[in-house]
């Protein structure tokens, strides 16, 4: 077999690299067929999938995973680093490119959080890596984004599997999750504004929870009133009942969302009357539709405290869904 040596440090590459870029295992470097840093060659393996230009890398879109109210998304991969999956968000809605630009600008922010517990949370936040207009020859805007394994479904998705709901135990921790998330994110100075059940994913083996769909986040200061820039159709019922064209921004609003959106999944909250254990769990919901909770690390502890009188101490629940085992 023939052995090729890594352009930048010289160590045997024991794989033929005429199509594949090969990652060299003593230095860590990406090669690729022609020099370092050179353009990918027409001949990298052509297999008819739509391919689109962004910040000066080429991705591959893999298939579409979600349509939202502006963009669609995309699963894609970046040609030059083999198996580097990322979402590609591709504006359709040309009105709407301030809204893909606000969705960006309040992302980068939040990776720069000083909140406490920032190293963790921003892992449950969509990660940027490019923005701008695409080279699809109209220009259109695009958004890229770093693909998070293992969040894949959304609370949308985990409803049509579940049309009865899900557990109360899955329920809760799903919640619970949920809210320490928006602790942060409210304490880092912003306001998600659009906690729908097509936003939240879940991790259903690691009993995790992330937010995606930030076109409307707002920045948040207590005491400063500020409305949502739009109000997302689809799910225009989730949303409190307020004037539709005035719907504040703030650490309530997001709350109220998450509960509801606690209710859309847990079909069992229907019975709670009947259910001694869950008649504690309805209450916190209750508290937090209210509009009374502020504080969604408050409202947290009210709901493990509810948790541990219904279901006795914590225990794993994991979630089963489509490509998941148990």
């Amino acid at each position: 077999m023939k052995v090729f040596l890594c352009e930048t440090c010289g160590g045997p590459i024991d794989a033929p690299w005429a199509e594949l870029v090969v990652v060299c295992g003593h230095c860590g470097n990406h090669n690729y067929p022609g020099r370092p840093d050179a353009p990918v060659p027409p001949r990298f393996p052509a297999d008819g999938r739509a391919r689109l230009n962004l910040g000066g890398r080429t991705y591959v879109l893999l298939g579409r995973i979600g349509t939202g109210d502006s963009t669609w998304v995309y699963r894609a991969r970046w040609v030059v680093r083999l198996g580097e999956l990322v979402t590609l968000k591709l504006l359709w809605s040309r009105p709407d490119a301030d809204l893909l630009r606000r969705e960006w600008d309040a992302l980068r922010a939040l990776q720069g959080s000083t909140a406490r517990g920032a190293d963790h949370y921003v892992t449950r936040l969509p990660a940027p890596i490019a923005y701008g207009p695409c080279g699809d020859g109209q220009a259109r805007l695009a958004s890229v984004f770093g693909w998070k394994s293992g969040f894949v479904h959304s609370l949308e998705q985990v409803g049509h599997q579940y049309p009865d709901g899900v557990s109360g135990e899955i329920t809760v921790w799903i919640l619970k999750r949920l809210l320490e998330l928006l602790g942060w994110v409210h304490r880092s100075g912003w306001v998600h504004g659009a906690v729908t059940p097509s936003h939240v994913l879940v991790h259903p083996r690691d009993h995790g929870a992330m937010l995606v769909g930030w076109t409307v986040a707002t920045p948040w200061v207590a005491g400063r009133s500020q409305t949502l820039p739009a109000l997302p159709a689809e799910w225009a019922g989730m949303y409190p009942h307020q004037d539709p064209a005035r719907v504040e921004a703030t650490p309530v609003l997001d709350i109220q969302m998450a509960c509801r959106c606690a209710e859309a999944v847990g079909g069992w909250l229907g019975e709670a009357e009947r259910l001694v254990g869950a008649r504690s769990i309805r209450r916190v919901l209750d508290h937090g539709l209210s509009g009374a909770v502020d504080d969604a690390w408050a409202l947290r502890d009210e709901l493990v405290a509810a948790s541990e009188v219904a279901y006795g101490p914590p225990a794993y629940n994991p979630l089963t869904m489509p490509g998941w085992t148990r």
